[in-house]
């Protein structure tokens, strides 16, 4: 009697003694199918003549393994299931990824316009901007920012790219206005220290614009006219400017105010309702890549965007009201859609909420202060100068 019980406990054991998490199904039918009595097999009709032998203790035991045997293939298909489903997940995952990567390459193509057909886009004071300029402007923009150029963002960098263009041509045509001039030396040397700042050995630079359909020329005169206007800046003595202790004072009190009140860190991008035909697109695109500071440095017509639209800590009060009402009411790493305000569209990013009673934040100095006030005097009298030659130039956009 002992022998068999043995021998029969024997199969139901068999399944788990080399490793009870794992689960032999084959096995598990094997068993389930000795413990049939009505099975008309010779061997299996012994099996249950010696299961009616055995005794209830016996039979309880049995039943217990044959119990756990049963809860052990539930189990293995449940975890089978799931398996399947992360696997499937997965898959699909690796799909859309690799469908974002393609559409992305696709998008970050170097362009061409107008099949290479020399084209007017715009005439500056009588000086002309072509379409193969622009293209490879165009280029250029794809190139540095990694934004891509598809149908969201095609008007906007094309605006972007030719309002950069002629501003150019502008801030050039007043150095020579004020014999401000750039050396080719001064053009070198800003190519090679954008090569190392970028990890390039010298002309490299060179041959990755060929690359992309970037011209040289075009890329060198972009750097001469940022030259040329710094220079400019500094001969008009803008960059002199002098900071009172009572303006110091007033913006130290200020800090002080603000670190007792809620705020919130807001980036904000600016398009006139003129210029906005994609705006909502932009809302999309912005809640899919993370670059709010650099799409805000291209597309935003706000003063902020020379900051990457970066308002700083705002607190209530600062705002037009529909304005506030709209970005108070984002959650933290939010993107707001489209608010249409005056001749406006204000696109905003809430980073960061500000709570006085659990976060701390450390006071500016004295010297930072200051020097906060002067480079912010200095970008509006840049802005105010470029803004009093845009209004005085002739300018044609033929596109």
């Amino acid at each position: 009697m002992k022998k068999q019980i043995f021998i029969l406990l024997s199969l139901c054991f068999c399944t788990f003694e080399a490793n009870s998490a794992e689960v032999n199904l084959q096995q598990i039918d094997t068993d389930s199918r000795i413990m049939q009595p009505a099975s008309n097999s010779i061997m299996f009709r012994r099996n249950a003549e010696q299961y009616q032998q055995l005794s209830d203790e016996e039979r309880a035991e049995i039943e217990r393994q044959r119990e756990i045997n049963r809860q052990q293939m539930e189990e293995y298909e449940r975890q089978k299931a799931e398996y399947e489903r992360q696997q499937a997940i997965i898959a699909e995952q690796q799909r859309a990824m690799e469908e974002e990567a393609r559409r992305r390459a696709e998008a970050l193509k170097p362009i061409t316009l107008y099949e290479n057909k020399l084209k007017i886009y715009a005439l500056v004071n009588g000086e002309i901007i072509t379409s193969n300029d622009m293209q490879s402007r165009i280029n250029a923009f794809i190139l540095t920012t990694g934004i891509p150029y598809n149908n969201q963002t095609k008007a906007m960098i094309t605006e972007k790219v030719l309002q950069a263009a002629i501003d150019e041509k502008l801030k050039l045509q007043e150095a020579k206005k004020n014999k401000v001039s750039v050396s080719r030396a001064e053009l070198n040397k800003a190519v090679r220290e954008f090569e190392q700042a970028n990890g390039m050995q010298a002309g490299q630079l060179k041959q990755e614009l060929e690359a992309n359909k970037v011209s040289m020329n075009v890329w060198t005169t972009q750097i001469e006219a940022d030259i040329a206007w710094k220079k400019l800046i500094s001969q008009k003595g803008y960059s002199n400017i002098r900071i009172s202790e009572s303006e110091i004072k007033r913006a130290m009190s200020d800090v002080q105010k603000d670190m007792k009140t809620q705020k919130i860190m807001l980036l904000e991008i600016v398009i006139n309702k003129k210029d906005a035909k994609e705006i909502s697109k932009l809302s999309e695109t912005l809640r899919q890549d993370p670059r709010f500071e650099l799409y805000a440095m291209q597309f935003s017509q706000s003063p902020s965007a020379v900051n990457g639209g970066r308002l700083g800590w705002i607190t209530k009060g600062k705002l037009p009201k529909l304005l506030e009402q709209k970005a108070f009411a984002l959650k933290e790493g939010a993107v707001s859609d489209p608010i249409a305000y005056g001749n406006d569209y204000y696109i905003y990013k809430l980073e960061k909420i500000f709570n006085p009673a659990t976060d701390a934040q450390k006071l500016p100095t004295k010297k930072e202060v200051q020097t906060y006030l002067e480079n912010k005097k200095l970008e509006e009298l840049a802005a105010k100068y470029m803004k009093d030659l845009r209004s005085k130039a002739l300018i044609e956009k033929k596109v």
